[in-house]
């Protein structure tokens, strides 16, 4: 992948992790903000708002520096990366840990559907997937003279 790919792809996953982070967190604040955006899968979680924030400013910063072609910029990159995709496993843990509580200890009449689960950090982390898939070999190649 060339150096523009690698701009462009920290660009998007920051600004759509970002956007995500602030939407998360302006749903818990801001009343009546949570019935728009529950259709979008967008839950009312203020912690989870700030992971994505925080997520979203490491792709930015990596942007600018692999833009600016500062050594060690695409460090930024790959760690956007690593944090997108553990949190998404925890996401996916998370998940079938409530599945699996639902299933054993449900309550009668009591609803969960998995549509309620799909939050931002679990679909997004599959845009870091496809970066490792992109990038893996050379990231793996960075690692190993360190």
């Amino acid at each position: 992948m060339t150096h523009s790919q690698k701009v462009i792809f920290s660009w998007i996953a920051g600004l759509l992790y970002g956007l995500f982070g602030v939407l998360q967190i302006l749903s818990a604040i801001v009343p009546g903000l949570a019935g728009l955006l529950a259709p979008v899968f967008i839950p009312t979680d203020i912690a989870s708002g700030f992971v994505l924030c925080v997520i979203g400013a490491v792709f930015i910063v990596g942007a600018q520096e692999i833009h600016a072609r500062i050594a060690g910029g695409e460090a930024f990159l790959y760690v956007g990366m690593l944090l997108s995709v553990a949190f998404g496993l925890i996401m996916l843990l998370d998940l079938g840990a409530q599945g699996v509580d639902t299933a054993l200890f449900g309550v009668e009449g009591s609803s969960w559907s998995l549509t309620q689960m799909i939050v931002p950090m679990l679909y997004l982390a599959l845009l870091s997937l496809a970066g490792f898939a992109a990038w893996g070999r050379s990231f793996i190649r960075d690692i190993v003279p360190a």
